[in-house]
Formats: structure tokens, sequence, C-alpha cells
């Protein structure tokens, strides 16, 4: 397996990024939250009726819920997958342990990208984005560009507000993302590991951007 971490403040784009790196370049994009909110629809996944209260209330999930959900994920990839991971690790000691898991089992790290964006912007395309309800595909306003009202590959099924976007949520989760990922961006830039980009770019420039630093299965310079 081959693992792109893929940081940044909710509303930067990185769920609408990953679904255009998958279509571009084959990596297969893990959103944790969307991992979760699946669990918690299970009314017998331990890993989601124990992560509701945290998500009820808008926050992250403790280390331990997300280290045991991240060794679900991967104890059910294939050997040659390529994971772009979205939402683990969030801190230095996800981070470590994730580090010595693949050396340890010998798998490949291409880096971390972190998208840089301003947390009032952030929060302007918190309110703006959609998801349709049964594919959970997201419906960002990113860039200038409109959200649509209905989902054109699930038969025209209407979009709805993300379940946990509503305005105290989403402060909650902002200021946190920033508390959390600070220390775990200079984390990776020690390790000479990370690429910041801009992300008030289209999803389409900054596309442009990654590609060439992206092993790709194994054919470009790692970062």
């Amino acid at each position: 397996m081959n693992f792109l971490v893929l940081l940044g403040p909710p509303g930067s784009g990185k769920g609408t990024l990953s679904r255009m790196m998958q279509d571009e370049m084959g990596w297969r994009p893990v959103s944790t939250g969307e991992e979760i909110r699946i669990r918690m629809s299970d009314p017998e996944s331990e890993i989601g009726n124990l992560s509701r209260p945290f998500m009820d209330r808008g926050d992250y999930v403790p280390d331990e819920l997300a280290n045991r959900l991240f060794d679900e994920i991967v104890g059910t990839a294939a050997a040659d997958t390529h994971l772009i991971l979205d939402g683990y690790p969030r801190t230095v000691p996800q981070a470590e342990r994730m580090e010595n898991w693949i050396r340890d089992s010998g798998h490949g790290f291409e880096g971390c990208l972190f998208l840089q964006l301003d947390p009032g912007v952030a929060a302007e395309r918190m309110r703006n984005r959609k998801i349709c309800p049964v594919c959970r595909k997201s419906f960002p306003l990113i860039a200038g560009s409109e959200t649509g009202d209905i989902c054109e590959e699930c038969g025209g099924v209407a979009l709805i507000p993300r379940e946990d976007d509503d305005p105290e949520r989403m402060g909650r989760r902002v200021a946190r993302h920033y508390e959390m990922t600070a220390p775990l961006r200079d984390w990776y830039h020690e390790r000479n590991q990370l690429v910041e980009l801009d992300a008030s770019k289209t999803p389409n420039d900054l596309l442009q951007e990654i590609v060439p630093l992206i092993g790709d299965n194994q054919k470009k310079e790692r970062l």
C-alpha cells in the first residue's frame, strides 16, 4: 500500500480534490469523517456508537477511536492500494503510530499536502456546501463555483445540508482543526514531508500542482 495525507481546515476542498485525484491518478480517497458517519448509521458498529457523542457535538474522535478506524480501513484494503487519507492522522501521536506501522509493514508514504485557507473563507464554504443523502458526495462552493440542487449520479436526488455543518458545530470544528493540526503540520515539516498549497485556488489548478509531486504508481519522484 501507499499513503498520502491530505490536511486542511473543514471547507478547504479536501473531498473534492481527493475525488479528482482518484479520477486523474487512480488513488482511492478515504475520508475518516465519512467512514465514521457510515458506521454511526449501523447500530451494531462499536466504532460508530462510541464516536456518536463526539460527532454530535462537532468534535473529533479521540486517538484510540481514530486508530481503530484506521486499522479497520487498511485491514480491508488490497496490498496494491494507493490511499489518500483525509482526516487521519489529526494528531502527532496518530502520525507517529501510522509512521511506525507503515515502516514495520513495508508500505510506502508519499508525504503530506496541507491546504491553506483563511478561516473566514472556510466557514463561508461550509455554509454553502451540500451533500447527496444517497452516495454522500459533497457539492461544495469552491472558488466561486455554484452548488447545484440535485445529484445527477443518483438519479436526481435532492441535495441536503451536511449534518454537522450547523453554525455552532462548524465554529467548533474549525477552531479544533487549527488547534490540533498546527503541531501536526510542524511534525511533517520537520521531516521534509510537507507541501503547502493555496486552497483558495480552483480544484483544477490545485490538481495541476499536485500531479507532478505524487508517485502515481511509483512513476514519479516522491515528496
